[in-house]
């Protein structure tokens, strides 16, 4: 774990986790989830201390950890991380030695892998033949590309070295947002059997009609660096692996006007989509930003509850450290 991810994306972790709760806040089960994950990070952020140093003209962030009588320092820089140990001082001490005179040096871990940070991209959706033009009666799920953008809060991230600095296993926690905006004058709801059928809106122009759905992420990603005789900002990377998605919400929006006045329906429903998910992902990039495209190989609804549509996506994924 790398604290100082923690502490640089607690602005966007608040945000992430202030919309989730209100988006949720009739499921008792997926609010735990989250007030959980609210209270490690809260928990994270009295233990963390950070200070930043430059060095040689290189900049470098030292955090400072207090777990019982044991005081640890981190330092991460470009060439690497240095983590040391030693035992914690005396609060009523006059003068607190903050020299390394006392640190202990741990094992160094040099491979730092890229997914905290932000994720845009654009959403598609393919049918059991692989293709975006849907069928006849997949229509109505068509969705609007221009618009239907996917955003991902990426907040904890954990690096494992495998081979050297260069190569090693990325995992971490992500909220990720995704909006279908339908192409055509509809949203959906379900019939008497409770599967995912049209809901036309007919002789109403619509300005906005969506679908929305939040996931908690967790990705499993390979990632190889070069090359290695330069410093981590300056490597070429490129990544693959499997993310695992659990849904925490989802609902409809409607915008559109009526008799000269503006209308909005907004429902909240599972709309059979499948609770659980994995799908594959791809990165390649150069310092802080990488091209990524994710495909998911199980349906958005649940089997025969709804069309047979697999996920897609690319954008950009932009890293913070």
């Amino acid at each position: 774990m790398n604290p100082a991810c923690f502490i640089k994306n607690a602005k966007l972790f608040r945000v992430a986790g202030t919309s989730c709760i209100r988006s949720v806040k009739n499921n008792s089960a997926r609010m735990k989830i989250i007030l959980t994950l609210m209270a490690l990070f809260v928990v994270s952020q009295c233990l963390f201390g950070q200070t930043d140093t430059i060095n040689n003209g290189n900049k470098k962030d030292t955090t400072r950890i207090v777990i019982g009588k044991k005081e640890i320092k981190i330092v991460d820089s470009d060439q690497g991380t240095d983590i040391k140990v030693r035992e914690k001082q005396n609060k009523n001490s006059e003068e607190r030695d903050t020299s390394d005179r006392e640190f202990k040096n741990c094992k160094t871990k040099k491979f730092s892998g890229h997914w905290s940070g932000l994720d845009f991209g654009f959403n598609n959706l393919l049918n059991k033949n692989g293709s975006t033009s849907l069928n006849a009666n997949e229509e109505f799920m068509s969705p609007n590309t221009n618009r239907s953008l996917g955003v991902s809060i990426n907040f904890f991230q954990h690096s494992v070295e495998l081979i050297g600095k260069n190569f090693g296993l990325v995992t971490g926690l992500g909220l990720e947002f995704n909006n279908y905006f339908f192409e055509h004058n509809n949203s959906i709801t379900k019939d008497s059997l409770s599967v995912i059928i049209a809901k036309p809106y007919n002789n109403v122009h619509l300005d906005k009609s969506k679908l929305e759905a939040t996931y908690l992420v967790v990705p499993l990603i390979f990632e190889f660096q070069f090359p290695g005789n330069v410093k981590r900002s300056k490597r070429f990377r490129i990544a693959a692996g499997i993310i695992g998605s659990l849904k925490l919400e989802s609902h409809t929006k409607v915008l559109y006007s009526e008799n000269g006045k503006s209308q909005k329906d907004k429902v909240h429903d599972d709309f059979n989509i499948n609770f659980l998910r994995y799908g594959f992902t791809g990165r390649i990039g150069l310092n802080k930003i990488s091209l990524y495209a994710n495909y998911y190989p199980v349906s958005l609804f649940e089997k025969n509850k709804g069309p047979e549509l697999y996920p897609i996506s690319v954008g950009l994924s932009f890293s913070v450290w």
